[in-house]
């Protein structure tokens, strides 16, 4: 490409550029790029691309370049350029590029054909457009515009043709058309309606834009029958963005060529991909008035600017965080969070990126890093109350963030978002303040800065010998789960508030720019940051395999201890290699000192051996326990075992009572002692011989007695003495 003729203007001034051909008349895509740049305060820049450099080819461009700007506004330049080229397909792409087009509008019936689908820029393409279909003064650009017919099923092609027409009223009247088929019944006509008020709502068009629905049987003969009623262009959103020439040369704009005689206009958005995204998104969310957007606006702008309730509020709320950390108390730290105002400002940011608007962004950001520092200044005004005490979980939890963390704020975000805009949704915001949790890890940040402070200035030689990220390991992790939190709700804001209509005005080419920049660096942001949380992420889950593994490998080796179990296991201390355990184990037997180390040993030579651990000291309690074997009781078992209950001696009495009968045998023996034959002297001994064996007997009989009633009564109380 080589530029005979022309300065590329500087600036940022929204720009159409109209491209002519010395051998074609100027027609209605001048008039139309003339009067949509000088309605938006823009730039009109015309191109003549020719394939020689001949002097009657270039004097033939200046004399189309002098009638332009003999058909143009009387204060209204014009930026003529003359390219020579040898691919113009290619050419036209670097040009539009370097030249920063937002507009192309071309002669569809040209001789020279593109193809626009490679363009980044908004393209509008005529058919129609010749001398033989209105006149000379059509085609020449003097007649003027005065009517436009915008025909739409509601897409997003005719929304981006309607907010650079906006301008043009009400100079132009500009009617949209929705065109129902079949006869007229009350579902198709709701359904109309609501796509024209969806599609009026997103272009801000209030009263400015009229709105027309008609019943037919074609959608072509309707369209006819409507532009015959005195319309001078018709204007149509293509399907989508590669369908120019098929949307051109189908049978609505051709139907209205031969039939109307009047030109059409197909419109493609800015090849972006964000746009058709947010626009399906856009179907499914209720749609926001400009009342609505106007109204969130002031309330967002009002809260995010920084005053003397700003600062108090994050000083009170930042304190009660403090105190609710140190505590370990987690409904102290949610009330914390309701208190907090950093919502607004983070919120603020968010719809200062979507609108381009340097001034609120500035003040948003300002506003959040004021409020933090002061937050991080109260925490450690409340960490001195933490310096001789070990850090809680609830400290430690938001110093090790993860992945998951950067999805809560995403979502919270958007929640954030919608609910400021959506009055109904108003009672969801306490909500989303708890899941934002936004002063907490500054709290955070304050409390572990202090005791990082102490634990350095209580070891004077490392003053001396340099710090390290290491003694700030702490402080770090929670700043990194605040700056989290910060990019993640502000992007996802912004996010929302685009999907809900949120824009920079179609003329402010500058915010657009700024709108551009913004999102380019949310978006680095959270790829950095989520760079970041991965590799924190992946530590945390290797640090669990770890511990998981200390825990398998310490169950197991209990376990090979007769009749020992593990009841309790805690991890005391593990850094740098050394790792101490406190452990509870059950046994029915004394665990002699030997095995304990023997079990240390075990332990420490599996995890050593798979580099976990260097070092390991045991501390391992044990809890006596008498464990009986199952017992069958016997078939008096409810009358025995309540009878030990009362008095031993009473059960006695009647067990031997049932035994009489085995002892009256005994009593027989007197018949063969009843032999009196010998002397005197041998009656003392039967007698105390029957003594003996009758006591014996009763001894017997009662031990076995006393022996059953026993049993139930020792399994009962067993466990006492464990106790």
């Amino acid at each position: 490409m080589k530029i005979l003729e022309g300065v590329i203007p500087k600036g940022d001034n929204w720009r159409v550029l109209v491209l002519l051909s010395p051998d074609e008349s100027l027609g209605r895509a001048f008039a139309l790029g003339a009067s949509l740049a000088h309605s938006n305060n823009g730039e009109l820049v015309t191109a003549v691309f020719v394939s020689d450099e001949s002097e009657g080819t270039l004097a033939a461009c200046q004399d189309i370049f002098d009638h332009a700007q003999e058909n143009c506004h009387d204060d209204q330049a014009i930026h003529p350029f003359i390219i020579a080229s040898t691919d113009q397909e290619r050419d036209l792409k670097t040009f539009v590029n370097q030249a920063k087009i937002d507009l192309l509008l071309v002669h569809a019936d040209s001789m020279t054909r593109h193809n626009y689908a490679r363009l980044s820029c908004s393209v509008v393409a005529l058919r129609g457009d010749r001398v033989e279909i209105e006149g000379e003064d059509a085609a020449s650009g003097k007649r003027p515009l005065a009517r436009i017919l915008v025909p739409t099923a509601g897409g997003p092609n005719t929304a981006h043709a309607l907010t650079f027409l906006l301008p043009l009223t009400p100079g132009v009247e500009v009617t949209v058309l929705y065109v129902v088929a079949g006869e007229r019944n009350p579902g198709g006509e709701r359904l109309g309606r609501e796509r024209l008020s969806h599609l009026m709502a997103y272009v801000n068009a209030g009263n400015r834009i009229k709105s027309k629905i008609v019943f037919s049987e074609s959608v072509a003969k309707a369209i006819v029958n409507e532009v015959n009623q005195g319309y001078d262009l018709v204007i149509i959103g293509a399907s989508r963005e590669s369908s120019i020439d098929k949307v051109l040369f189908g049978d609505i704009p051709g139907a209205v060529v031969r039939t109307s005689k009047r030109p059409v206009a197909v419109v493609r958005q800015p090849r972006q991909l964000t746009n058709n995204l947010f626009w399906r998104l856009r179907a499914w969310l209720p749609s926001l008035s400009m009342s609505d957007r106007t109204e969130a606006y002031v309330r967002i702008r009002r809260n995010a600017r920084p005053d003397i309730d700003y600062y108090m509020l994050i000083s009170l709320s930042a304190m009660i965080a403090s105190l609710g950390l140190i505590a370990n108390s987690a409904a102290v730290v949610i009330g914390a969070m309701l208190v907090a105002p950093l919502m607004s400002p983070i919120i603020g940011s968010g719809l200062a990126i979507v609108l381009g608007d340097s001034k609120f962004l500035r003040r948003s950001i300002g506003a959040v890093f004021q409020g933090a520092l002061l937050a991080i200044f109260v925490g450690m005004i409340a960490g001195l109350l933490a310096l001789n005490e070990p850090l809680v979980p609830e400290v430690l939890s938001r110093t090790q963030p993860s992945l998951l963390d950067l999805a809560i704020a995403l979502f919270s975000g958007l929640a954030a978002a919608y609910a400021l805009c959506r009055s109904d949704a108003a009672g969801a915001l306490p909500g989303v303040a708890i899941a934002a949790a936004l002063v907490p890890p500054l709290s955070a940040v304050g409390i572990t800065l202090t005791v990082s402070l102490a634990n350095v200035l209580s070891r004077q030689e490392m003053i001396f010998a340099g710090l390290t990220i290491d003694q700030f390991r702490l402080p770090l992790g929670a700043l990194l789960l605040f700056t989290t939190n910060f990019v993640a709700i502000s992007s996802a804001a912004a996010s929302m508030f685009l999907v809900l209509g949120y824009r920079p005005a179609a003329d402010r080419k500058e915010r657009k720019r700024i709108q551009t920049r913004a999102f380019r660096a949310s978006v680095l942001l959270l790829i950095l940051i989520s760079c970041l949380l991965a590799v924190t992420t992946y530590g945390l889950a290797r640090e669990q395999g770890r511990l998981d593994r200390i825990r398998e490998v310490t169950e197991n080796h209990v376990t090979d201890i007769a009749g020992a179990e593990l009841t309790d296991f805690e991890i005391v201390t593990y850094e740098d290699g050394f790792l101490k355990l406190e452990l509870v184990v059950r046994s029915p037997h004394v665990i002699p000192y030997f095995v304990v180390e023997d079990l240390q040993e075990g332990i420490g030579g599996v995890l050593s051996g798979e580099g976990i651990i260097e070092e390991i000291a045991l501390t391992m309690q044990v809890v006596p326990v008498t464990e009986l074997d199952p017992l069958v009781a016997p078939t008096a078992t409810p009358t025995s075992t309540a009878s030990p209950t009362m008095t031993p001696t009473p059960t006695l009495t009647p067990l031997p009572s049932n035994t009489p009968t085995p002892t009256a045998v005994p009593t027989d023996t007197p018949s063969p002692t009843a032999t009196m034959l010998p002397t005197d002297t041998a009656t003392p001994s039967p007698t105390a011989t029957a003594t003996i064996t009758l006591t014996a007997t009763i001894t017997t009989t009662s031990t076995i007695t006393t022996a059953t009633p026993a049993t139930p009564a020792t399994t009962t109380w067993t466990p006492t003495p464990t106790r």
